[in-house]
């Protein structure tokens, strides 16, 4: 238990004595970072959703390629895992991290068109969505290529089958980047 600790005090040390600049997201980046968390919707269709449950597990992988450092195409492959329920969700977007601060922590914000597909394990009728996700978070980077991260999003999607509506979630996310 105590090696364990010295090894923590030992990567917490390496990470604050090296420059922030160091830590930042730079042009031609690839980052890849598994999230999971929670999805809660907040507004469905009665009618058309009575099988679809109120809030899932999340889990997933987002993929950012940067442009020039704070701008970075973004890609997420999000499924939301409920009992007798399953929704797979996919996004492309942009993300925007403030890089100008110069410190290990890097907040951010992004903006996906996304699309769902989801439905009931067995028989029933399958959902199908399209919409816009807004997400903000802060990563904060503890080594080079290794930051850790929490995340915040709201997901306005219009149900085209199997009745059509509006639904809106919201999902808290926690993830770990690793640059490649």
């Amino acid at each position: 238990m105590k090696r364990a600790f010295l090894a923590v005090l030992g990567v917490v040390g390496l990470a604050a004595s090296a420059p922030a600049a160091a830590y930042t997201v730079r042009p031609g980046d690839l980052l890849v970072r598994p999230v999971a968390g929670a999805s809660v919707n907040v507004v469905r269709f009665a009618g058309a959703t009575r099988a679809t449950p109120q809030g899932g597990m999340l889990l997933g992988v987002d993929l950012d390629w940067s442009f020039d450092g704070a701008l970075a195409f973004t890609a997420a492959l999000r499924p939301v895992v409920s009992p007798g329920y399953l929704d797979v969700n996919l996004g492309l977007g942009a993300k925007y991290r403030l890089v100008q601060l110069g410190a290990p922590f890097l907040p951010y914000a992004s903006a996906m068109v996304t699309s769902a597909l989801g439905g009931p394990v067995g028989y029933g009728d399958l959902h199908w969505n399209e919409g816009l996700r807004l997400a903000g978070g802060v990563d904060y980077f503890v080594m080079r290529d290794l930051a850790v991260g929490l995340e915040m999003g709201v997901e306005a999607t219009h149900m085209f089958s199997p009745m059509p509506g509006p639904e809106v979630s919201t999902e808290l996310l926690a993830g770990v980047t690793f640059r490649l």
